[in-house]
This record gives C-alpha cells, structure tokens and sequence, in this order.
C-alpha cells in the first residue's frame, strides 16, 4: 500500500496540489526509505544528456537536503517541492512514467514481487512470464512474485480481472484474493473480487477450476459461477451465460440484479467519478441489462429511463435523486 501512496504523492506533486500535510507524508517516506532515495538520484544521474554538472550537483544536494534530519520542517517541505519541480522540468518523462511505473513493480532491492495497478477509470492487458494473458479492470491490483514460472505460478489479486491461462500440467495456476483461492490448468475465467464488495465471484469461461474458501470447495465447469458470501462465509454456485460476465473487456457493463449502490461503486471506478446518493431509497433498487461504456452520462440515462431515479452532474461528482 506504501507504494501506492508514494504514486499518489508525486503525481500531486507535478501538478502542485500536494498540501502540507502530504509534502510531509512524502517527505517522512523518503527519509524511511534509504533505497528509494539512492534510486532517485540514479535516476537523476541518467537524466536528460544535455543537464549540466552543476545542474546535477544542485538537483542532488537538493533531494539530499531534504531526507536528513534535523532541518527546519519549511526549509525540509520547500527543498524537497523545489527539487521535484526540477525533477519535473528536466526529466519529467522519467518521473510521470518510469518512477511510476517501476515503484509499482517493486523493482529496489529487496523487493521481489511485481504488482501492476489500474486506477479507476482505466484498464490493462499484461502478458504473463508463462504466456498467460490478464485484462486488468479499472481500480484493480495484480501482484506476482519475480520468480512466477519458475517453480509455480502464483497471483493474487484485488479488484476484478479476466484470465486466460496458458496450458501447464505441471504447474497449476493459483489466483489468490482475500476470500478466496481459484486453481486452473489451462483456461479461461473472470474473477471479481472488490474490498468493498459483498458477494465476490468468479466465472468460467472455459476450462475447469477449483474455487476454495474457509475450508469449502467446489469445481466449476463452463458456464457456473461461485459466489462467497462474506457475511455468511459461505460458498455457493449457479448457472450463468459467462459472456454477460466480461462483457467489460469490449467496454460494455453487464448488471445482474444488481442493487443501485453496486452499481455506484462501478460506475465509480470504471468513470472515475464521485457518485452520491441523495436517499437511500435508491440504493437497494435492482438493475439487470448492460450499460454502455460510451459515457457516465449515457449510463446514467439507462438507469433513469428504468427506474425512479434522476441525477444531477457537477463536473465528476454526480448525485442520485429518487422520484420524478
């Protein structure tokens, strides 16, 4: 989670909206973290050929003012802002692509797990060491070790992601999530698996899968899906048409029965808006069908066309009316 908020902070950085209270945080991180520090003046090192040396050694003394101690907390909060703005100047390539990049794939010493993130509002496709391929959904997380394939093939994942798994008798393919563990061979499956959802589930697609959670288990064949009910920690399994279910890698949204407060958290991520409900009334209303992509607002329409709910859109924060 650290390397999220080191994401984060940086990127206010560059566009200066870090408050002081952030440009602390940022500061207190850097200081704690004495790779983090060495990789940043590498990286300015490798900087654009044209830099000057006296540039260079400015640039350094800067970031090196601000990760020691005992400085004035304003002298230590403008060092560090003045040298990440240069930083942004001079290799800005660097910083809103590779730094972000590499913090997410953990690559200083010490570290040996690889966790690609997809912020809301988009998605991602990665190709696997073994040729398994992954559609990462919008607000998703997926982490693997360095040495996947070597001796297994272990991932675990946060948010929703659709797998196709490439063909290994000899080493299963394991995805973990909070609630549950999915093992495949050679096959294809969605898994949704949200911290913020009540009923994560995975579908397959093709294949054959084994689905464990707390001591249950069930094998799932094309077409079915389990579903974890967390507050009863159980584990069931229906019948589904798994195409409704990854219907997000072609940017439509599938609902099935779907509460109207599902359906926010979705339409959140998936549109990186900020959605409010004005009554509660709206939230335990239920939507089945598929909403285009195309828009928050073409959603938005569907959703008032089909039920008692109207809307109000100011910028990306939305608010949710019940009645006419």
């Amino acid at each position: 989670m650290e390397n999220k908020k080191y994401i984060i902070l940086f990127e206010k950085y560059l566009r200066n909206e870090a408050s002081e209270e952030e440009t602390q945080l940022l500061l207190n991180m850097l200081r704690r973290d004495k790779d983090l520090d060495r990789y940043l003046e590498r990286m300015l090192d490798q900087s654009h050929p044209e830099m000057d040396e006296q540039m260079e050694q400015r640039m350094h003394a800067q970031i090196r003012s601000t990760i020691t101690q005992g400085r004035k907390r304003s002298l230590r909060t403008a060092s560090l802002r003045k040298a990440i703005q240069w930083a942004a100047i001079i290799v800005l390539p660097l910083l809103s692509a590779l730094l972000v990049y590499l913090i997410t794939s953990d690559p200083l010493p010490g570290n040996n797990h690889v966790t690609i993130t997809t912020p809301n509002g988009e998605k991602a496709i990665v190709t696997l060491a073994d040729g398994s391929l992954v559609w990462i959904n919008s607000g998703s997380s997926l982490t693997y070790g360095s040495d996947f394939n070597r001796h297994q093939r272990k991932v675990s994942l946060e948010g929703e992601a659709y797998f196709e798994v490439a063909k290994d008798p000899q080493h299963p393919f394991i995805v973990h999530t909070r609630e549950m563990e999915i093992q495949a061979l050679g096959t294809a499956f969605n898994v949704s698996a949200y911290n913020d959802e009540n009923y994560p589930s995975v579908v397959l697609v093709e294949g054959k899968i084994q689905v464990n959670t707390r001591g249950q288990e069930e094998i799932l064949t094309e077409n079915e899906r389990a579903i974890v009910d967390k507050v009863n920690q159980s584990l069931s399994t229906d019948k589904v048409f798994a195409s409704d279910y990854i219907q997000w890698k072609a940017g439509n949204l599938y609902f099935d029965n779907s509460s109207f407060d599902e359906i926010a958290k979705t339409l959140t991520r998936v549109f990186n808006v900020e959605i409010r409900f004005a009554s509660d009334k709206l939230r335990p209303l239920r939507f089945t069908g598929t909403l285009g992509n195309s828009s928050i607002r073409n959603a938005l329409d569907i959703l008032s066309l089909t039920s008692s709910m109207h809307y109000e859109m100011n910028g990306t924060v939305i608010e949710l009316y019940y009645g006419d």
